[in-house]
């Protein structure tokens, strides 16, 4: 007589996350339609019987697929009903403005030696005639298709060895440089910017020339070369949010 043999039960998902399943099933069928205010933390914890902690993780869930944003005061607020393709970005210090998640990665597309001209002097803030080895990649994330930002990287002509390294595409170019060649950060500035998808880019973003695009420009400065990278990347239009988190700090009377 054969065996019966038994399958292993499926272990069920988290509160959380089947309280945001159901929230986002229920704004994609326009239960809740953008404009509206989801129910609040209070209602949401009585309806699933979830504590405050469960309700905002899965808040946070549906925020971070761009369905909602949260405002003190205000509420959850439906901003749209289906998820858009981007990629979300949460800062809560200084030094995650300067790098990008670990759950995206630069693919290289072509490298060279450059000399910069008015233009991009003016973009980079250094003097026209510098020479700068530079790097230009695609940005991808997990579970996006579509293109994160172009990416053109500068870094001082003798750095130029950090484009071989394996964990190029995924290491911050700064952190190999100063592996590589001791160069650490002593300062940093950062400039964020509205601009355009430029002709050149548009095939390869996968986007129209001259649309809406957001630029990130980040400059390190090092003790001993001054300035030795530049990063500047642009993003297309609802590909990539950035998400900061700020507190007062509290100090003692």
């Amino acid at each position: 007589m054969p065996r019966e043999t038994t399958k292993p039960r499926t272990k069920p998902a988290p509160l959380y996350r089947a309280m945001a399943a159901a929230l986002t099933e229920e704004i994609r069928r326009g239960v809740h339609p953008p404009g509206q205010l989801l129910p609040t933390e209070v209602e949401l914890g009585l309806r699933f019987a979830a504590g405050r902690h469960t309700v905002r993780e899965a808040l946070r869930i549906v925020t971070d697929q761009g369905l909602i944003i949260r405002r003190a005061g205000l509420g959850s607020l439906v901003v749209a009903s289906e998820p858009p393709a981007l990629f979300t970005h949460s800062v809560t210090s200084l030094s995650e403005w300067l790098r990008y998640p670990t759950e995206t990665w630069r693919e290289t597309q072509h490298s060279e030696e450059i000399t910069a001209d008015r233009t991009l002097a003016a973009l980079l803030k250094c003097e026209v005639g510098r020479r700068w080895f530079r790097i230009s990649s695609i940005r991808r994330g997990s579970g996006v298709t579509t293109p994160l930002a172009w990416t053109e990287i500068y870094v001082l002509p003798k750095y130029a060895a950090v484009a071989k390294r394996r964990d190029h595409g995924r290491t911050p170019v700064h952190q190999q440089v100063a592996k590589m060649f001791g160069e650490a950060i002593e300062q940093a500035e950062l400039d964020i910017f509205a601009s355009r998808i430029p002709a050149a880019l548009a095939e390869s973003l996968e986007a129209e020339a001259g649309s809406p695009a957001l630029t990130v420009v980040r400059r390190y400065y090092g003790a001993r070369n001054g300035l030795f990278e530049i990063t500047v990347t642009t993003h297309p239009e609802g590909r990539y949010t950035y998400s900061m988190q700020m507190s007062r700090a509290s100090h003692p009377a």
